[in-house]
This record gives C-alpha cells, structure tokens and sequence, in this order.
C-alpha cells in the first residue's frame, strides 16, 4: 500500500510539472533565439525580441502593448474596437484569420493564435507559431482568473514574464480603487452578461470576456448559480430575453451593436422584473476584448452609468 501511494504521489507530480511547463528552457548562444515549452510541452525556437508580431487572439494586443511590444497585425475582428485603434494606432494591420497571402506579405517572426486553430500549419510554415488555450492553467500564479494566466503566458513568449507577474500583481490593488468609485457596493447583487445575435442572446460565464471580467471579478457582481450550470450545460445557446427569466438577477449588461436601442432594455426590464436602469446597454466591438488596458475601461465605462443609475 505504502509502495501504491508512492507511486500515485510521483504520477500526480509529474502531471502538475506537465501542466507548468509554459516556460524558457534555453537560450542560443548569440541570445537572439529562446526555446521555450508551451502548454502542450512541445518545444519552439522563437525570437527573443521579435519585431513583426502577428496576434490572432482578442485579449493579447492590448497585452503586447502593457509589456512593450506592438503588434504588426491582428485579427480583423477587432477592426472597431477602441481600445485597439486608440492604443496601437493607424499602423496596425487587420488580418482575416487563415488569409495566408496577405500574413506572407506582412513577414511576421511570431505568430500566436488560439487553440485549436485551423490554420495553424500554414501559419507555421511563414514563421514560429504559438497555439494558446484560453484556460486558467493548473499551476498559473493568476489562477482562476484566466484572463492575468493569459497574461502571464504571452510574458513568458515576449521575455517579459517578470513584467508580466508585476503588472498582474498590481492588477489587484488596482481593481480595490476602480470598485471604491462605486456610489453602492454591488457585491451582494447578482447580474448576467449577454451579447446580441441574430436570434437573440447568448449568456456568458466568468472570464468570458464582452466585460464579464469587469463585472463579476473587477466590480464584484454575483453571478446565479443556475446561470453559471447553464453556460456549462448549453455554451453558444442563444436565447430570448423571456428565457433568461429563470435565472435570479439584479442586473444584465447587454452586449450590442446599437447602445440607444431602447427597445431591448424595455423588454429585459419587463422579462426580468427589474428597472430599465438596470439594463445597461454596452457597445459589442469594445468590450469583446479582456486585455487589462480593455478591462479597466470597461469597469470605469460600467461603473459610470451604475453611479448615474443611482442619481447624485
């Protein structure tokens, strides 16, 4: 039995140092090459100060831009968000996932998409190609909060791991001053967070981005337990407002293309049995992003409109 137990222990350390094995491991001789392993524990010889960046993921420009670096590209869903145009500029170029003529023409020496990603082999036939799962990571100093792990793990690419476990220290006190601005404290409150589609809305969980991270971890918010079962049970489920009455509430942010469109805050408000103040209407293409830079604009943009929902 004692043997048996020895033998449990050594297997469950070696699956948790497979887990942590997002890091360098080596250095060419003339520093311009590191070898790193990624979460898959494949090795990959990446640039050690890359120039041409190519980033095909919604939460990692704006975190390229925290750490010091800009991206040459991105992907052309994020065309309209704010937060990218205001912080990397007119320069930056909008990419269309698994466009490979025009990838070549921008000559990247780092690419990092999401996983699992179609294009991924012809995408590393240009240049050295990371596959990034958007998860929390087992052994992450962030976890759960996937957002800061995702964070961490493009330090770890970019050289900047240091830089990137002090920026999510940071994030923490950060987020205790964003709250404080708050007329009311919210978190005894619950609310859901849901984006327009065609046929009606989709709910998201925690670390979901479209401001779930501004939401429930930034500001506080509680999120039903029903709810929660709900996006793990039925994930991409889209519904009608009158389907997310089964759900407790105080709040629901409401991701859309058209914030002035009343004509959904009156039918959340009369579905949910909550005032029409508490339907807070936020623009789709700006908070689709959960970088920091985007998390911290939306947590202000949101904490405005609950202060003016409570008056002077």
């Amino acid at each position: 039995m004692k043997k048996y137990k020895v033998i449990v222990f050594m297997m469950t350390i070696l699956i948790l140092a497979g887990c942590s094995s997002f890091r360098e491991i080596d250095v060419s001789e003339d520093g311009e090459l590191r070898r790193i392993t990624t979460e898959d524990t494949s090795e990959i010889d990446i640039p050690a100060e890359p120039k041409r960046i190519v980033l095909f993921r919604s939460i990692d420009p704006g975190n390229a831009k925290l750490l010091g670096y800009e991206a040459a590209a991105v992907n052309s869903e994020l065309e309209n968000n704010n937060t990218i145009e205001n912080e990397l500029g007119q320069e930056v170029i909008y990419l269309q996932a698994g466009d490979i003529e025009s990838l070549k023409e921008i000559q990247p020496d780092l690419i990092v998409t999401y996983s699992p990603d179609e294009h991924f082999d012809d995408y590393s036939e240009i240049a050295p190609t990371i596959r990034l799962t958007y998860s929390a990571g087992i052994l992450s100093p962030f976890s759960p909060r996937t957002y800061l792990t995702q964070l961490y793990y493009l330090g770890v690419i970019l050289n900047k791991e240091d830089e990137a476990n002090r920026i999510g220290d940071e994030w923490e006190a950060e987020t205790t001053v964003i709250k404080r601005e708050l007329k009311e404290q919210v978190d005894d409150q619950h609310a859901l967070v849901v984006s327009s589609h065609d046929d009606g809305f989709m709910l998201y969980n925690e670390y979901m981005g479209y401001g779930t991270e501004a939401v429930y971890d930034v500001l506080g918010f509680q999120m039903d337990e029903e709810a929660k079962k709900d996006v793990e049970d039925n994930l991409f489920e889209v519904k009608t407002p009158a389907e997310f009455s089964d759900f407790e509430t105080d709040y629901i942010f409401v991701n859309t293309d058209n914030t002035s469109d009343d004509s959904i805050k009156l039918e959340f408000s009369k579905a949910l049995d909550i005032p029409e103040s508490h339907v807070i209407l936020v623009n789709k293409d700006d908070f689709i992003t959960n970088d920091l830079i985007s998390i911290r604009q939306q947590s202000e943009f949101i904490v405005d409109q609950l202060n003016d929902s409570k008056g002077d």
